[in-house]
């Protein structure tokens, strides 16, 4: 295998890179705009924060078409919208707005979910506490649910690296590209397997990196619990 990463470095560090683009830039776009969504989200669905059960149908609806929509199809779907965006259906600026609409639908889903496991002693502590509505959502709720919302990112973030190994419908490259067209199409099956090796790792990484920094805010959260006591 070592013989074979070698033989192959300079296409499997250009697809490596062309993966990281559409990550590292999906990824981003998802936090900031996922974030504020799902807490949005929850606000709508609750009678102490911005109660509005129109908006909230609407926001949910709009996720649930995003996530039923077939991947595949959905990437051809955006190919007249990355045109109008981008001026170009192909290449890696095309994947980054499929791959971000898709984590954002799965990310936001999750903010919300985790605001929603927030045990009701909290925030009932902060209204007899007199806190505002935006004091609850980020002294009581957010605290309160950092490490969840660390570790379903950290899925998102995997989940989307799946996705990226179909972008090469559209020319951007990747790492799974270069295992269906290397690999697969040239019954090169061992650079298949090499691949899918570099993905094993690359997860690996991915997920100590997220289980480290949830773990982080949860012994931080448990601290202070018992400074309280």
């Amino acid at each position: 295998m070592i013989d074979l990463f070698k033989a192959n470095y300079d296409g499997i560090m250009k697809a490596f890179w062309e993966t990281n683009y559409m990550m590292i830039y999906s990824m981003l776009t998802v936090f900031f705009i996922s974030l504020p969504l799902g807490i949005m989200l929850f606000a709508f669905s609750r009678d102490y924060l911005l109660k509005n059960r129109a908006v909230y149908e609407g926001l949910s609806i709009s996720l649930n078409a995003l996530r039923s929509v077939p991947f595949l199809i959905f990437v051809f779907i955006l190919i007249p919208v990355n045109r109008f965006l981008f001026k170009t259906s192909f290449g890696n600026i095309a994947a980054i707005l499929p791959l971000t609409l898709v984590g954002v639908s799965i990310y936001a889903r999750f903010v919300e979910q985790a605001l929603i496991n927030v045990p009701k002693k909290i925030v009932d502590r902060a209204i007899s506490m007199g806190a505002t509505k935006i004091q609850i959502i980020r002294y009581f709720l957010l605290p309160a649910t950092m490490d969840n919302l660390i570790l379903s990112f950290t899925y998102t973030t995997i989940s989307l690296l799946a996705y990226t190994t179909v972008m090469g419908v559209i020319g951007a490259g990747g790492l799974g590209e270069f295992a269906f067209r290397y690999g697969y199409q040239e019954y090169n099956y061992d650079l298949m397997y090499l691949i899918v090796i570099i993905f094993i790792i690359y997860v690996f990484i991915i997920q100590s990196i997220g289980y480290g920094l949830a773990k982080r805010f949860t012994n931080k959260k448990e601290k202070r619990s018992e400074e309280r006591f």
